[in-house]
């Protein structure tokens, strides 16, 4: 992970709210893929793009966009739902701290919501949003 990464890692860890949701609790919280067979529910987070943002003298801030999303097996979308809205108290308008940089913003962008099945006909529900996160690299 970066340092970015282990800056959501921490956040999201240290929210015992969501915590509290996860099949294995503060374990339950993976960058970009969590382990085969891993029991639901857990969250899954991953960088969707970093666009550097110049001046004259080089990067003035780093712009990136992070999916964060509950998945829950089940149903309905609700366990996923509840999850979302626990990341979502953990992250919009929440300071991040970040080794290297100096946190500018962080904020629910958009939401996202989806289903799939296993082969067995299990129904996975993913729900959460993607998060602005705007940093000053001093």
């Amino acid at each position: 992970m970066n340092q970015l990464e282990v800056g959501l890692f921490t956040k999201l860890t240290g929210a015992s709210g969501l915590t509290g949701l996860l099949a294995a609790g503060t374990a339950g919280v993976y960058a970009y893929l969590a382990p085969l067979n891993e029991d639901a529910a857990y969250v899954v987070f991953s960088k969707q793009a970093s666009t550097p943002r110049y001046t004259f003298g080089g990067v003035a801030v780093e712009d990136l966009l992070y999916q964060v999303r509950g998945v829950a097996v089940g149903p309905t979308m609700a366990a996923a739902g509840t999850i979302a809205k626990q990341i979502d108290l953990a992250l919009n308008d929440q300071a991040l701290t970040v080794s290297g940089y100096s946190h500018l913003y962080l904020r629910r962008e958009s939401d996202i919501q989806y289903v799939e099945t296993d082969p067995g006909g299990q129904r996975w529900n993913h729900a959460g949003a993607l998060y602005r996160i705007v940093l000053d690299p001093t």
